[in-house]
Order: structure tokens, then C-alpha cells, then sequence
């Protein structure tokens, strides 16, 4: 619903607020909220449905008679009255008689691609909505992923389970091997969910004025949570090392200094996983304005935050994965291998953390 609201808000935005008009924008507000309710009643998803209320009652022209706003959307405004020196008929002269009429200017060359369309930019925009968790959950749980193989070997080693050292390393592996594919397969069903708007994703239309200006309402609308994600996130990653670096320095002498130091790297994947949490979904509605005000001509986006950090976690985390076993097995450095991931995780906080504020920079200047 936050999508057809951000919608109903742009169409009325164009118009002064008067009573009647708030009066209308109420009874429209009502209205796609019941034609919302009835087709996801009818079997609908909420990209479709969103799709459908636009469609049927994203004309304000047309519903216009039906709301009773017909004069203040489209108030009688008198003809000026004509020049009396512009209806004389010109004297002819010979000079006159003597120009060669110049040719229209030929018309602008056609679009490569028809204009997006309203309907598209909505559904387009409540994918990314709806979507906006899971694909967060899913880089969060590569960030966590390996935090069994990391915890059981070193508490297997100090006689703390009841497994021995293989059996909880073997543990541990089949639950980062887990995670990983329980995360790639959550941003498979996102793109799956976004995939009836290629056409979208692929740049493949030529700009639409209502679209870009619809879009730019709704980025403005979220800029305030987005903003305050990014904060969270941003000193989540500062102080993400503190847990490992307190836990590491301060058990310092006692007999299980390395399971705490171990569980503060832990700790650590944890709050960047916190972190992930709290920017990539407040990103979703910049993401989506960024996609939907460009075209073909302008390339892709540069400053989709979230996409870009989804897309850095899908190869990132698996080739950390990739680099720790490879170390672990061939040099059997299992006792401090792990190093890979405090560092790995770290790296990647920064690199979420200065996507979104280079976003938020670049944002300032436009």
C-alpha cells in the first residue's frame, strides 16, 4: 500500500489544497484501498494488485466527474482578447511577397523504446518493496555463515562439547555450506520476483514525465528512514571490532583466552550482519526512483546502494568461503585460518557503509 499512498499523493500534489480537494483525495484513497483489498482477496499478488489499482484509478482526469473536482482540476479560464493590430491583415509588400516560407523544424527522432508506463513503475516499485527484506536477510546470513566452523572447532579443542575437533569442524562446514545456499537462493526468488519487469531492470524504455516525477516523490518520502539506516549501519561497522578486541585483550591469562577471543569474532560478524539489516531495506525506494528515472541513454545505475551490495555479497562471501577452506585444508591452519573472516567482514561494512554514503553525497549535490 505505501506505493499506490506515494501514487495518490503525486496525482493530487499538482493541485492546490483546498477543502474539496482533500475531500476527494480521502474518497480516492478509499476507493483503491478497497480495489487493493479485493484483488489480493482474489488471488492476486501485491505487485499485480498494486498494478491493477493504478491502472483502474490512476487517472485523475477520468475520475475526475466521479469525485465532483472537474472545475478545480480543470478550472474555465476566459480567452485574452485578441489584438486588434494582430487581426489586421498585413499589407503586402514586395519584400513581403518575396520570402520563401521556412520548413517546420523536422520532429525530434522517435524513442528507441516506449515510454515506461505507470502501471509498470508501480509494480516495479513494490517488487523492490516487497523484496527489500529477504534479499537484506540473505547477504546478512553470508555474513554469519561461518560463525560455526569458527566457534566449534576452538570449543571442541578446549573439551567444552562433546565432540571431537573433526566432528565439530565437519558441523560447522555444513552449516556455513547452509547458510550460503539458503542466501543464494533467497536472491534467486528476489530476481525471480523483479523478472516480469525486465524491461525495467534492462533500461530498455524512454523516460516518462509522470513516472520520473512519481519517483522522485517516492524517494523523497523514505529519504528519512534511508538516511537513518545508513547511520545505524555505519556505526554498527565502526563498532563491530570492539566486542573481539575487549573480549581478546581482556580474558588475557584465563585458560579459555581462545574461545573468547574466537566468540568476539563471532560477536563481530553478528553486528556487521546488524548492520546489513539496517541499511539495505531503507534503501529499497531510492533504489527503485534511481532505476526508474533513467533510460537507455543514461547506462546503468551507479548509485543503486542496495543492488550493489547485494550484488558484491552473491561473490564476496562465497570466495571468503572459498579462501578459508583452501587455507584451512592445505596448510591445516584451522587454529587461526579464521582471521579471514573478522577481516572479510569488516571490509564488507565498509564497502556497504561507503556505497550508501556516496549515494547520500551525490544526492546533496543534485
Amino acid at each position: 500500500m505505501n506505493v499506490i499512498i506515494a501514487y495518490l499523493e503525486t496525482m493530487f500534489s499538482a493541485y492546490p489544497v483546498t477543502p474539496r480537494m482533500l475531500e476527494a483525495k480521502a474518497e480516492l484513497q478509499a476507493m483503491m484501498e478497497d480495489a487493493y483489498a479485493a484483488a489480493t482477496a482474489a488471488g492476486l499478488s501485491e505487485n499485480e494488485a498494486v498494478g491493477k489499482v493504478i491502472t483502474e484509478f490512476g487517472n485523475l482526469d477520468e475520475l475526475a466527474p466521479v469525485l465532483g473536482i472537474s472545475r478545480e482540476i480543470h478550472p474555465e479560464i476566459a480567452p485574452p482578447h485578441p489584438d486588434p493590430a494582430l487581426t489586421q491583415p498585413a499589407l503586402a509588400s514586395p519584400a513581403a511577397a518575396n520570402v520563401t516560407a521556412q520548413p517546420a523544424p523536422a520532429p525530434a527522432a522517435a524513442h528507441a523504446y516506449p515510454p515506461i508506463t505507470t502501471a509498470e513503475a508501480t509494480g516495479y516499485a513494490a517488487a523492490r518493496e516487497t523484496t527489500r527484506y529477504r534479499s537484506a536477510l540473505a547477504v546478512a546470513l553470508f555474513v554469519v555463515s561461518p560463525s560455526a566452523v569458527i566457534l566449534l572447532p576452538t570449543l571442541a579443542q578446549q573439551g567444552q562439547l562433546g565432540l571431537t575437533a573433526g566432528t565439530a569442524t565437519l558441523i560447522g562446514i555444513l552449516v556455513l555450506f547452509a547458510c550460503v545456499a539458503t542466501g543464494v537462493v533467497m536472491l534467486v526468488r528476489t530476481g525471480a520476483s523483479v523478472s516480469e519487469f525486465a524491461r525495467v531492470s534492462a533500461l530498455r524504455f524512454s523516460a516518462d514525465p509522470g513516472v520520473t516525477r512519481w519517483a522522485t516523490d517516492l524517494a523523497k518520502q523514505h529519504e528519512a528512514g534511508r538516511l537513518r539506516g545508513l547511520q545505524f549501519a555505519v556505526l554498527l561497522f565502526i563498532l563491530s571490532p570492539t566486542p573481539l578486541i575487549a573480549l581478546a585483550l581482556g580474558m588475557t591469562g584465563s585458560p579459555h583466552h581462545a574461545a573468547w577471543t574466537v566468540f568476539g569474532v563471532v560477536i563481530l560478524l553478528f553486528i556487521v550482519a546488524a548492520g546489513i539489516l539496517c541499511i539495505m531495506p531503507a534503501s529499497w525506494a531510492k533504489s527503485a526512483a534511481e532505476q526508474l528515472t533513467l533510460t537507455a541513454d543514461d547506462g546503468a545505475s551507479d548509485s543503486d546502494d542496495s543492488s550493489i551490495i547485494g550484488v558484491i555479497a552473491s561473490f564476496y562471501w562465497p570466495m571468503l568461503v572459498v579462501i578459508y577452506l583452501a587455507w584451512s585444508f592445505i596448510g591445516n591452519a584451522w587454529s587461526h585460518s579464521w582471521i579471514v573472516w573478522p577481516i572479510g567482514a569488516v571490509l564488507f561494512g565498509a564497502i556497504s557503509a561507503g556505497s550508501g554514503a556516496l549515494e547520500s553525497y551525490r544526492s546533496s549535490k543534485r
